[in-house]
């Protein structure tokens, strides 16, 4: 996914993200397109992967956990794929922080960092 690119919105914002292609129409009919079919998808394995985490959570056999764990990690790689293409399609668009946006939030997020036993 190249974050590079930036779009301009109808309001003038600009925002890491690819325009439609012509071949999808830019307003939503009643047809289902390639985009409504990956949509479907993304959906379908986002609720997969809550599944699996709950799944390995409460598994007591640690062979069977591993084999989960790796069975979700696939199924990770395949949403991110498919989120990917979704992207390319011109689908998901994001703001673009500024530097001191970001570097707020990594210091937020970094403190939470000590509330972990695992992280000193």
């Amino acid at each position: 996914m190249n974050t590079e690119q930036t779009v301009t919105s109808k309001t003038g914002v600009q925002k890491i993200g690819k325009t439609v292609p012509n071949e999808l129409p830019k307003v939503k009919d009643s047809s289902i397109n390639i985009r409504d079919r990956l949509n479907d998808v993304l959906l379908m394995e986002k609720h997969n992967l809550v599944s699996y985490q709950t799944g390995i959570n409460e598994m007591i056999n640690d062979d069977l956990r591993q084999i989960a764990i790796r069975n979700r990690d696939q199924l990770q790689q395949a949403r991110t794929q498919y989120f990917n293409e979704l992207f390319n399609l011109g689908e998901y668009q994001a703001n673009i922080a500024m530097n001191p946006e970001i570097a707020d939030l990594v210091d937020v997020f970094s403190g939470y960092l000590a509330q972990f036993s695992t992280q000193q």
